[in-house]
C-alpha cells in the first residue's frame, strides 16, 4: 500500500505543476484515436476489400504514414514550435480520413484506400511526443522525469484501453465508417485544444545542428529504434490476431474488447512501474521486459478458451507500458542534444512502423496459415528484440 500511496503522490505532484493539467488532458484525448483507428480502419477496409490480408496492408499503410509523419512533425516542432505544426496537421488528418471513408463507400480500388490511409497517418497530430517534450521543461529532477514519462505512457494507455471498446460500440450501433470519422474528429479537436494552452505556445526547442538522419546518428538511438521496432511488430501481429480470433467465434468486433484487455494490463503495469524507482540499469530492464513479452506472446498460441486468453492478455499487457517507459528514459542518455521531440518521435516511429509491418504480416499469416502461427511469430520477433538489446547494450550506457 505504501508503494501505491507513493505513486499517487508522485502523479498528483506532477499534475499540480503550473501549466501541466490542461495539455495533459488534451494530449490524452488526442491519444484516443490512435487506439480507435487500428480496429476501425481494419474493419472498414475488410468490408470494402473483402480480405483480412488487404485490410491489414491498408492499416499498415496508415501506420507507416504515421511513423514517417511523426518524425517529420517532431523535427519541425523542435524548430518551429508545437502549435505551428500541430494545427495544420490536424486539418490535413481530418481531410485524409474523410477521403478514406468516401473512397470505401464508393468501392474505390485498394490502392486508393491505401493512399488515403497513409495520408491520414502522416498528418495524425503527434500529441504524445509534444507532451513528452513539454514535460522536459516542466520538471527537472531525473526521478520526477521518469514518473512524467510514465504518465505520458499511462495517459496513452488509459485512452487506448477505452478506444477499442468505444470503437466496437460505434461499429455495432453505426458502422466502421462512423468510427473512423469520430476518431478523426477527436484527433483534430484535441490537437487544436492542446495548441491553445500556454505551455505548448511558450515551449521552444534547443537550437542545434542536426545530422540529416537526426537522432539516429547516435548509435544508442539506433539500438532503441531496433528494439522498439521488434516490440511494435509483435504488437501489430497481435492486433490482427485478436479480431481474427473473435471472428472465428462469430464476432470480429469483439476483438476490440480483447485488445482493450491488453491495454488495461498495460495501464496497470504503467501505474505500478511509474509509481516507484527500480533498481538496475534501464538497458538491462528493457532486455528483460522484451524477453518476458516473448514468453507471453508464445502462450497465446496455446489458449484453450476466450476466458483464458483474456487473462493472458491482461498479464502480457502489464509489460507494455514499462517497456515503453524504460525506452523513453533511455532517450535522455542516448539522444543528441537539442533533438528532444524528434528523438521521441523516432521512438514512436519505430513502434508504429513495426506495428504497421506486424499488421500486414499478421493479416497474411491469418489468411495463409493460422492464429497459432501468428502468435508464435510475434513471440519470435519479441525475442529478437531482447537479443538486440543485449547485443548492443554498450550503446545504451
Amino acid at each position: 500500500m505504501s508503494a501505491v500511496r507513493e505513486g499517487a503522490r508522485r502523479y498528483r505532484a506532477l499534475l499540480a505543476l503550473p501549466g501541466a493539467r490542461s495539455p495533459v488532458v488534451a494530449s490524452a484525448l488526442g491519444s484516443l484515436p490512435i487506439g480507435m483507428f487500428g480496429l476501425a480502419i481494419l474493419l472498414l477496409a475488410r468490408d470494402a476489400a473483402g480480405s483480412f490480408a488487404v485490410a491489414g496492408r491498408i492499416v499498415g499503410a496508415f501506420g507507416l504514414g504515421n511513423a514517417l509523419g511523426a518524425v517529420a512533425q517532431g523535427r519541425m516542432m523542435d524548430r518551429l514550435g508545437q502549435p505551428r505544426v500541430l494545427r495544420p496537421a490536424a486539418v490535413g488528418h481530418v481531410i485524409a480520413l474523410v477521403a478514406l471513408v468516401i473512397a470505401a463507400r464508393e468501392d474505390a480500388p485498394a490502392w486508393v484506400l491505401t493512399v488515403c490511409a497513409a495520408a491520414g497517418g502522416v498528418f495524425l497530430p503527434q500529441l504524445p511526443a509534444a507532451m513528452r517534450s513539454l514535460w522536459g521543461t516542466l520538471v527537472r529532477s531525473p526521478e520526477q522525469r521518469e514518473t512524467a514519462y510514465a504518465m505520458v505512457t499511462i495517459a496513452f494507455e488509459v485512452t487506448v484501453m477505452t478506444a477499442p471498446a468505444l470503437t466496437a460500440l460505434i461499429i455495432t450501433v453505426a458502422s466502421p465508417s462512423a468510427a473512423v470519422l469520430v476518431g478523426a474528429g477527436i484527433a483534430g479537436v484535441s490537437a487544436l485544444a492542446y495548441s491553445a494552452t500556454d505551455g505548448p505556445r511558450r515551449w521552444r526547442g534547443e537550437p542545434h545542428d542536426a545530422h540529416w538522419v537526426g537522432p539516429l546518428a547516435a548509435a544508442g538511438m539506433r539500438t532503441v529504434a531496433v528494439v522498439l521496432a521488434a516490440f511494435g511488430t509483435a504488437i501489430g501481429i497481435v492486433q490482427v490476431l485478436m479480431p481474427a480470433f473473435a471472428d472465428e467465434r462469430g464476432s470480429a468486433e469483439a476483438g476490440g474488447l480483447l485488445l482493450a484487455l491488453l491495454s488495461g494490463g498495460s495501464l496497470i503495469g504503467g501505474l505500478v512501474y511509474g509509481g516507484r524507482s527500480w533498481p538496475g540499469a534501464p538497458n538491462r530492464r528493457l532486455a528483460v521486459l522484451m524477453l518476458a513479452l516473448a514468453g507471453g506472446w508464445a502462450l497465446l498460441a496455446a489458449v484453450p478458451s476466450t476466458a483464458v486468453l483474456a487473462v493472458l492478455l491482461v498479464c502480457c499487457g502489464t509489460l507494455l507500458a514499462p517497456a515503453v517507459t524504460t525506452a523513453s528514459s533511455l532517450l535522455d542518455r542516448v539522444a543528441p542534444a537539442g533533438t528532444v521531440t524528434e528523438a521521441f518521435t523516432v521512438m514512436v516511429m519505430a513502434i508504429v512502423a513495426g506495428t504497421a509491418a506486424g499488421n500486414a504480416l499478421g493479416g497474411a499469416i491469418v489468411d495463409g496459415a493460422s492464429y497459432e502461427a501468428g502468435a508464435l511469430t510475434a513471440a519470435a520477433i519479441a525475442l529478437l528484440g531482447s537479443a538486440a538489446a543485449v547485443a548492443r547494450r554498450r550503446t545504451l550506457t
